[in-house]
């Protein structure tokens, strides 16, 4: 059993570097508690749960204010994703062993603190009655991305006027 303490740092690197290791190490399941899901915001986490995706492992998040975007963009790679109640502490457990903890924050750089736990299984246990416990009680459950919601999705359905020819049938014309 191992336990690091997370300090902060400017851009969250610290922390960061803690969950895609942990991510990348993950053979069978990862389990989040979240509220926004900012940290999916970063493209190295990102990566790092794609690359979990194509793998095989399963991943369950439980979120109480996730945008849109975020949530096509997790279910779309096969992620199941719970909406429910607005909790404190924040948790990303791995294969039912180990976790990281993020202590309650900002939405601000730099301020992110919280503890790396490898192999501590009972403590993990904790975490995920505690995510089962979450997910039984949300509010809603997200089973299908819902395009109308996705800023991109709208903007491509209704393009904007820019006053641009972007017509390249008459490109050989042009030139």
């Amino acid at each position: 059993m191992v336990i690091k303490k997370i300090e902060r740092s400017p851009t969250d690197e610290v922390f960061r570097r803690y969950a895609r290791e942990l991510i990348d190490s993950a053979e069978r399941e990862i389990l989040v508690i979240a509220g926004e899901l900012g940290s999916y915001q970063f493209p190295d986490l990102k990566w790092a749960m794609r690359r979990a995706c194509k793998r095989g492992v399963k991943i369950r998040i439980y979120a109480s204010n996730p945008p849109q975007e975020v949530v096509n963009g997790l279910l779309a790679y096969g992620c199941e994703i719970y909406v429910g109640e607005e909790v404190k502490d924040h948790y990303l457990v791995v294969d039912s062993k180990s976790w990281v903890y993020s202590k309650p924050h900002r939405q601000v750089l730099g301020v992110r603190e919280g503890e790396v736990h490898i192999n501590e299984l009972t403590k993990a246990k904790k975490v995920v009655a505690l995510f089962d416990q979450l997910v039984s009680k949300a509010k809603e459950k997200k089973t299908r991305i819902k395009w109308d919601k996705d800023p991109l999705w709208a903007v491509l359905q209704n393009p904007p006027d820019w006053g641009v020819e972007t017509d390249s049938t008459r490109l050989e014309e042009l030139f």
